[in-house]
Parts: structure tokens; sequence; C-alpha cells
């Protein structure tokens, strides 16, 4: 995580310093009769730190408590790095008092740093300059002076920064920070404060960083808790944390609120280094805890497009990689709201990002139905996760019939498994199974096995003239399994079958009646109302190979007709090419015979009759009943 590195850094960049003033100080006084003075503390500074150390001037007034005054310092970069120092000042003044050094302890009444420019890089083999791994030496006693908790920072009493510069250089990440640091004293009344505001770049987006604290007095001042103010812009991507921490070395005693919000979650990756699912926009609050080794946001609410969420999460740094833990529950879930999940657009109405309202746009215009959005799989690498989702209730368009849902999401070394997946279905019946997705490699894979069970036909026709005429229990299967890095790609290259099978039930005459083009029937039922037919049955498999799909045994029996669906619907070319034959079981006055012809792209598929001259004549029906139990039976088994 980039502000976390950021911090570790911090506390470095305090540490090194510490020890160059207790160098410059305990070599003052060692070197006090040298008549090379400065050049001996210069090379004891060197040595220490492992880069070359150049101070043009140092004063000294001694007492119990010593001023000191560097002119001209600056601390040499590490042989790869860009930059030519990764520390220089133009002048550093402080009082430091001598008794307190013989038991290792640093107290400082005053420290001015004037024009202080600190350089942070990180090179190609994830190496930092800050780091001083060619001197031993060196990361023993920083390790020694950098604090662990509060109660062992330098109290200093006075920290003035007057114009401080802060880079940081990361070009593996694509992150260029340029900003200014600064201490403030309180206005009316209040306590002084440091300031840090830093502005760049992270893979091409603006970010930038404004952190105010309270002063460094008050890190010895176990007392009051530290106040800490931090936002963070990335892109879109807004971070605000603020509150107070006990101790903000070891973060224990913490009250802060963290408030996390942006267009899309999947943004968070690239500053906190956490895989965020993609989403429409959203705004997440909550409080920021911390124990060792394990971060916690707890007491979370989430407002993620038009859907309400909360719960907490947790991540463990102990464990690589990092493992996080969210458990989720909703009370108002939009079903349009998880299509992001699967590269789906949730529409371009409603709480959406610009992006997804253009790519919804976009598939209206091509008359395409699955976008060709790439999904970020391969950050699944990063960390293994455990997420749950329980939501009680479910807002759903009127044809997609779901009322709660609930799944759990388990990503272990880049294999990303929900399991168990359940949807609950309004008037009963539920659609169960398991997803996958295997990131292993830059091309992942993709599987789903779901099962419907007793799904009540009529729930599809919500809100529709054809509801109090329709009902029946639906059983089916769905298995699908392709690979790339969108889901247009993947159900482009997807292998598999779905079976459908209604046993018995009842639908709307006014629908058969228009599907085989029974004017007669069409036009009485609409002078005196809809009817109810009875089914015997409806089945039907689609064969899926490469993208391209075929209807296989594809019949609806009802007590009117026969229709027999046969054709080619292709997720390749997302196009669909049909033909209904309706069959009728006893005479009707006005039939156009021909076959009722489906084609064009299957989001606006184009209906026509498949012969050239429509004149309705009768029609003698004498079509017989399909074997029902045998051909259910084949196609759920897989015949």
């Amino acid at each position: 995580m980039v502000w976390k590195r950021i911090a570790k850094i911090a506390a470095g960049v305090l540490g090194v310093l510490v020890l160059l003033v207790g160098l410059a100080a305990a070599g003052g006084y060692y070197f006090l009769t040298s008549t090379d003075f400065r050049s001996r503390v210069e090379s004891e500074a060197s040595a220490y730190s492992g880069r070359k150390t150049k101070i043009e001037k140092i004063t000294i007034d001694w007492g119990t408590t010593a001023h000191v005054h560097l002119a001209g310092v600056n601390i040499a970069n590490a042989d790869w790095a860009k930059s030519d120092h990764m520390f220089k000042a133009d002048e550093i003044d402080f009082d430091i008092r001598l008794w307190p050094l013989l038991k290792g302890d640093i107290v400082l009444p005053t420290l001015v740093l004037h024009k202080p420019d600190v350089i942070v890089e990180v090179g190609d083999k994830e190496q930092i300059n800050w780091s001083f791994g060619e001197s031993p030496v060196t990361t023993e006693v920083a390790k020694a002076v950098t604090p662990a908790t509060r109660i062992q920072t330098p109290l200093i009493g006075q920290l003035q920064i007057t114009e401080g510069k802060l880079g940081y250089q990361d070009p593996k990440r694509k992150l260029a920070l340029d900003g200014s640091i600064s201490t403030a004293s309180g206005k009316a009344g209040a306590q002084p404060q440091a300031e840090l505001s830093l502005k760049g770049k992270l893979e091409n987006q603006p970010l930038t960083v404004h952190f105010v604290g309270g002063s460094a007095l008050m890190l010895r001042d176990t007392k009051e808790p530290y106040p800490i103010d931090l936002e963070i812009a990335y892109a879109g991507t807004k971070l605000a944390a603020k509150g107070t921490v006990q101790d903000p070395f070891a973060w224990t005693g913490a009250d802060v609120d963290l408030t996390l919000s942006g267009p899309n979650l999947s943004e968070i990756y690239p500053l906190l280094g956490i895989p965020g699912p993609p989403t429409p926009p959203y705004r997440i609050a909550g409080k920021l805890d911390h124990e060792p080794g394990k971060w916690k946001f707890v007491n979370t609410k989430w407002h993620v497009g038009d859907s309400d969420l909360a719960g907490d999460i947790f991540i463990d740094e102990t464990k690589k990689p990092e493992f996080l833990t969210a458990k989720l529950v909703s009370s108002n879930l939009a079903f349009k709201d998880l299509a992001p999940l699967i590269g789906a657009s949730p529409g371009k109405t409603g709480n959406v990002n610009a992006q997804q309202a253009a790519t919804q746009q976009q598939l209206e215009a091509s008359g395409d139905l699955f976008p060709n959005v790439p999904l970020h799989v391969e950050r699944l690498r990063a960390m293994n996760m455990d997420v749950s989702l329980d939501a009680k209730r479910v807002v759903a368009p009127a044809y997609l019939p779901v009322q709660a849902l609930a799944f759990r999401v388990l990503i272990n070394d880049g294999v990303a498994t929900v399991k168990p997946l359940t949807l609950s279905l309004v008037g009963g019946g539920t659609i169960a199974g398991n997803m996958s997705i295997d990131a292993h490699t830059d091309d992942p894979r993709v599987a789903m096995n779901l099962k419907a069970s007793d799904v009540e036909l009529a729930s599809f026709f919500r809100n529709s003239q054809y509801f109090d005429t329709t009902h029946g229990k639906i059983q089916g299967h769905v298995t699908l399994a392709g690979h790339g890095r969108s889901l247009a790609q993947v159900m482009s290259r997807a292998d598999g079958h779905v079976e459908v099978a209604l046993g018995g039930g009842s639908v709307s005459s006014l629908m058969v009646s228009l599907a085989g083009l029974q004017l007669f029937d069409a036009l009485i039922i609409y002078v005196t109302g809809d009817k109810r037919i009875p089914i015997q049955c409806a089945v039907g498999r689609y064969n899926l190979q490469q993208g391209n799909g075929v209807l296989d045994r594809t019949i609806l029996d009802t007590q009117k007709s026969v229709l027999d669906v046969q054709g080619q619907v292709s997720l390749q070319s997302q196009a669909v090419n049909l033909q209904i034959k309706a069959h009728p079981k006893s005479f009707d006055l006005l039939d156009l015979h021909g076959p009722v012809a489906v084609e064009g792209k299957i989001r606006a598929p184009q209906v026509s009759l498949g012969r050239s001259l429509p004149i309705p004549t009768p029609v003698f029906g004498n079509a017989k009943g399909v074997d029902c139990a045998g051909l259910t039976a084949q196609l759920l088994t897989g015949e």
C-alpha cells in the first residue's frame, strides 16, 4: 500500500535525521580538539550511513544544553538512484541536552530545518534508497533510534520546518510525488501542528496527499491522544482518515474514522494494494483500527450504486500473501449493481459511473450483449481473500425474479471460487451452484455450474398481462467454461450446455397464439380476455462450443399446439437465427402456416414470417403430443 510505505519511510527519515543529529553532536564532542573537525564529522557520518555525507559548516556552542548549527548538509544517494542526493538541507539548527545522551535518550528543546529536501526512490528490485543494507552498522543504529512507540521518540520541544520538500519516485508502479513539508504554530490558542502536502501522479493519474498532525512535542505527551487528519485523492478515488491515536507508531488506542469513495472500487488497487471488485460509484465509512499484524476496518456502512451494505473487513499482514476477510450483509441490494463483478454493465441510468454509462450506450448502439471491458483479474494474485455477502432483500427487474442471494468468495493464489452461490427466487425455487476464475495466467479461465430447482414460471412475468394465467415449476442446469480477459471474450470462447424443463403448468393463450400467429385465436382473446392453456411440458437444450450454440430438442407442448424451436444462438457474434414452427392440435380458421423467424442481434432480434405471401388460411391441426417424461429425463441427464 502506497500510504503505508510513505508512513514507514517517514519514520525511517525521522530515525536517520535523529542519527545524523546524534552523530554530529557526539562527533563534535569527541573531535573537539581536532584540527579538521568538520571533515572528521563528515567521515564518521559517511561511515555510519554508508552514504557520502557533506557538511559545509559546523558550529557548536557548548553547555549542558549545546546549540549545534549545520550548514550545507548533503547526504549522497544510492548508486542506482537517479537523484544525486537523498537528503539535503540549507541549515539545521538544534539544541541538545548532553546528559540524557548517556542513557540513550535524545532531548532536543528546539529543532529547526531550513529548506530540507528528502528524496525517496524505489528501484527495479524493490530496493529503497533509504535502506542502508550496505552498512550493517547503520542498519542497527537506525533500528535503535527509529521509535517503536511514541515514548521512544526524541523529545523535541519545538520543531520548525521551513520550505521543506519531499519527493517520492517508484517507476515500476508509475508513482511520482513532489510535495512540501512544513510545521505551523497553532492559531487562536490551538496547539502547534505538522503538515505534509504532496502532489504528483500514480500510474499516470493525479495523486495528492495532505496530512495534518499534532506537534512533535505531542508524540512524547502520552497523556493526550495524537490527532491525525489525512486526505488522499487519486484520480476519482478519495480517502479520508480523521481522529486520534493514543500511539501513532504502534497504532494503539485508535479512534479514527475512515471514509473511502470513488467511481469504481477496483481503482483502489494502485493506492492501497487491495484488489477491490469493480463496482458502480461507492462510499464506504467505518472505524480503522489495528493490532499487531492485522488492520481492522469495522462497523462499515457501504453505499454502492443503489445498494446498501454493512460489515467488517480484516487484513492479516502476517500471512504471505496478505489475507483479507470480509463479512458483508445487505437489506437493500440492487441486482444490477452486481453486473460489474462479471464484467457486465449495470446500465446507463441510476447511480453508475461515466465509463459504465458509456459502455451501456455503446452496447445498445452496436446491438451487442456482452461488453468487451477488460477485467484486471491478475490482481487476484496480490492477496488471498475470504469474502461473504448475505443479501436479505434484492431489488431486481421484473424479468429477473431474484428476491435474496448469498455467496462466499475464496481467493487462493490467484484462483477465485464462488461457492456456495444461492439465489432465492420470487414464488419459491432456487438457483444454486458455483463459479470460478483461475487467474494463474494472463488469459484467465472461467467456469460456471448452476442448477435451477422448482423455479415458478409465473415469476418471470411479474407486472405483465401474462402473470395470472401462467404457472409451473422449472428445473434446469447450466454448465459453461471459457477463457478471456473480458465477459465478451469468455462468452465468445465458451463451451458447455444449458438444459431447461417445465414438467407441467399453464401459459397464456394469447402468448401461444401470437407465437404461432394464429390470428383468429389472438383476435378472440383480445376481445374476450386472456385464457389459460395447460402445458404438457416444455423442454430444451442449448449446446455451446467455442461460443457458437445450437438448440437441441427445444419444444413447447400445449393443449393447442406443439411449438418446435430450431436454430443457432452465437455468443461469439452475439447473433440469433431461430425458427419457431407451430403445429396445431385442432382446427383453426385463420393460420399463417409458415414458421416464425427470429434473426439479428441477441439484444434486439427481428421477428418475421417464414413465407413470402402471409395469407391466413384455415388449418386442420393433427399434431401429436410429445413424450414429456422421456424427453425431460434425456435432457436433464445429459443424453
